[in-house]
Protein backbone atom coordinates (compact mmCIF):
# COMPACT_ATOMS: atom_id res chain seq x y z
CA UNK A 1 0.00 0.00 0.00
CA UNK A 2 1.63 3.57 -0.83
CA UNK A 3 1.80 6.03 1.80
CA UNK A 4 1.85 9.83 1.24
CA UNK A 5 3.58 11.57 4.08
CA UNK A 6 2.27 14.66 4.05
CA UNK A 7 4.25 17.67 6.16
CA UNK A 8 4.93 21.18 6.76
CA UNK A 9 8.09 22.17 8.89
CA UNK A 10 9.56 25.56 10.16
CA UNK A 11 12.92 25.15 10.97
CA UNK A 12 12.95 21.20 9.96
CA UNK A 13 12.72 18.90 12.17
CA UNK A 14 9.33 17.75 11.19
CA UNK A 15 11.13 16.91 7.76
CA UNK A 16 13.83 15.24 9.69
CA UNK A 17 11.06 12.87 11.34
CA UNK A 18 8.94 11.99 8.15
CA UNK A 19 12.70 11.33 6.45
CA UNK A 20 12.82 8.72 9.19
CA UNK A 21 9.04 7.93 9.03
CA UNK A 22 9.64 7.30 5.07
CA UNK A 23 12.75 5.16 5.42
CA UNK A 24 10.95 2.94 7.38
CA UNK A 25 8.05 2.43 4.80
CA UNK A 26 8.25 1.06 1.66
CA UNK A 27 6.23 2.58 -1.17
CA UNK A 28 5.81 6.25 0.55
CA UNK A 29 6.18 9.56 -0.78
CA UNK A 30 7.22 12.68 1.34
CA UNK A 31 5.53 15.88 0.16
CA UNK A 32 6.08 18.81 1.82
CA UNK A 33 3.02 21.75 2.15
CA UNK A 34 5.08 23.97 1.97
CA UNK A 35 6.82 23.20 -1.72
CA UNK A 36 3.63 21.88 -3.65
CA UNK A 37 0.24 22.61 -5.05
CA UNK A 38 -2.69 20.58 -5.00
CA UNK A 39 -2.47 16.98 -4.01
CA UNK A 40 -3.89 13.82 -5.95
CA UNK A 41 -4.25 11.92 -3.06
CA UNK A 42 -5.97 9.12 -5.04
CA UNK A 43 -3.12 6.72 -6.00
CA UNK A 44 -2.61 6.49 -1.93
CA UNK A 45 -4.02 4.13 0.42
CA UNK A 46 -2.93 5.68 3.74
CA UNK A 47 -1.25 8.89 4.36
CA UNK A 48 0.79 10.47 7.47
CA UNK A 49 -0.10 13.81 8.07
CA UNK A 50 2.65 16.08 10.76
CA UNK A 51 3.54 19.30 11.23
CA UNK A 52 5.30 21.56 14.29
CA UNK A 53 3.64 23.54 17.10
CA UNK A 54 4.59 27.47 17.43
CA UNK A 55 3.10 29.28 20.46
CA UNK A 56 0.66 25.69 20.83
CA UNK A 57 -0.85 25.80 17.46
CA UNK A 58 0.04 23.57 14.22
CA UNK A 59 1.29 25.09 11.05
CA UNK A 60 -1.82 26.49 9.15
CA UNK A 61 -1.09 24.79 6.05
CA UNK A 62 -1.45 21.54 7.25
CA UNK A 63 -5.08 22.19 8.88
CA UNK A 64 -5.47 24.01 5.46
CA UNK A 65 -4.73 20.65 3.48
CA UNK A 66 -6.48 18.60 6.56
CA UNK A 67 -10.18 20.68 5.86
CA UNK A 68 -10.02 21.02 2.11
CA UNK A 69 -9.48 16.55 1.63
CA UNK A 70 -11.42 15.39 4.31
CA UNK A 71 -13.63 13.39 2.32
CA UNK A 72 -10.97 11.68 0.90
CA UNK A 73 -8.79 11.06 3.93
CA UNK A 74 -12.19 9.74 5.56
CA UNK A 75 -11.67 6.81 3.05
CA UNK A 76 -8.14 6.18 3.37
CA UNK A 77 -5.70 4.86 6.88
CA UNK A 78 -4.68 7.96 8.64
CA UNK A 79 -1.81 8.56 10.84
CA UNK A 80 -0.84 12.10 12.97
CA UNK A 81 1.89 13.34 14.37
CA UNK A 82 2.87 16.34 16.00
CA UNK A 83 7.10 17.87 16.80
CA UNK A 84 6.71 19.83 20.21
CA UNK A 85 8.95 19.94 22.72
CA UNK A 86 6.13 21.03 25.99
CA UNK A 87 6.03 17.61 27.49
CA UNK A 88 3.39 18.94 29.74
CA UNK A 89 1.04 20.15 26.88
CA UNK A 90 1.91 16.93 24.46
CA UNK A 91 -2.34 15.56 24.78
CA UNK A 92 -3.78 19.39 24.46
CA UNK A 93 -1.31 20.30 21.60
CA UNK A 94 -2.03 17.16 19.86
CA UNK A 95 -5.67 17.73 20.17
CA UNK A 96 -5.54 21.50 18.82
CA UNK A 97 -3.64 20.75 15.72
CA UNK A 98 -5.83 18.42 14.20
CA UNK A 99 -9.50 18.41 14.16
CA UNK A 100 -11.98 16.18 15.81
CA UNK A 101 -12.88 13.82 12.93
CA UNK A 102 -9.46 12.93 11.76
CA UNK A 103 -8.31 12.49 14.98
CA UNK A 104 -11.17 9.99 15.90
CA UNK A 105 -10.33 8.43 12.32
CA UNK A 106 -6.96 7.81 12.73
CA UNK A 107 -4.87 4.30 13.29
CA UNK A 108 -2.38 6.68 14.94
CA UNK A 109 -1.62 10.02 16.85
CA UNK A 110 1.99 10.35 18.36
CA UNK A 111 4.02 13.40 20.24
CA UNK A 112 7.52 12.89 18.20
CA UNK A 113 9.49 15.28 20.37
CA UNK A 114 11.17 17.68 18.91
CA UNK A 115 14.38 19.98 18.76
CA UNK A 116 14.65 23.78 19.39
CA UNK A 117 17.73 25.06 16.79
CA UNK A 118 18.41 28.35 17.77
CA UNK A 119 20.67 28.70 14.37
CA UNK A 120 17.78 28.84 12.49
CA UNK A 121 14.67 30.66 14.30
CA UNK A 122 15.22 34.43 13.71
CA UNK A 123 15.51 36.90 16.95
CA UNK A 124 11.97 36.76 17.97
CA UNK A 125 12.09 33.13 18.04
CA UNK A 126 15.22 32.53 20.40
CA UNK A 127 13.93 35.75 22.96
CA UNK A 128 10.48 33.50 23.06
CA UNK A 129 12.38 30.01 23.88
CA UNK A 130 14.31 31.68 26.06
CA UNK A 131 11.84 33.20 28.07
CA UNK A 132 9.44 30.20 27.95
CA UNK A 133 11.50 27.12 28.27
CA UNK A 134 14.70 28.86 29.89
CA UNK A 135 16.76 27.42 27.45
CA UNK A 136 19.52 29.22 25.66
CA UNK A 137 20.81 26.79 23.09
CA UNK A 138 20.18 24.20 20.41
CA UNK A 139 18.55 21.06 21.70
CA UNK A 140 17.28 17.94 20.21
CA UNK A 141 14.72 15.87 22.16
CA UNK A 142 13.73 13.68 19.11
CA UNK A 143 11.50 10.64 20.57
CA UNK A 144 12.30 7.82 17.99
CA UNK A 145 10.74 5.12 19.63
CA UNK A 146 7.39 6.97 19.17
CA UNK A 147 8.16 6.94 15.59
CA UNK A 148 8.56 3.36 15.70
CA UNK A 149 5.58 3.17 17.20
CA UNK A 150 3.69 5.28 14.71
CA UNK A 151 5.13 3.21 11.46
CA UNK A 152 4.16 -0.09 13.41
CA UNK A 153 0.59 1.38 13.97
CA UNK A 154 0.40 2.46 10.13
CA UNK A 155 2.04 -1.46 8.49
CA UNK A 156 -0.51 -3.24 10.39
Amino acid sequence: MKTAIIYATSHGTTEKVCKTIAAKIDQSDLIDLKKTGPIDLSSYGQAIIGGSIHAGRIQKRVQSFCQNNRDRMLQMRIGLFICAMNEAEFEKELNLAFPEWIRNHAISKKVTGGEFLFEKMNFIERFLIKKISGISQSVSNIDYSKIDELVAEMSQ
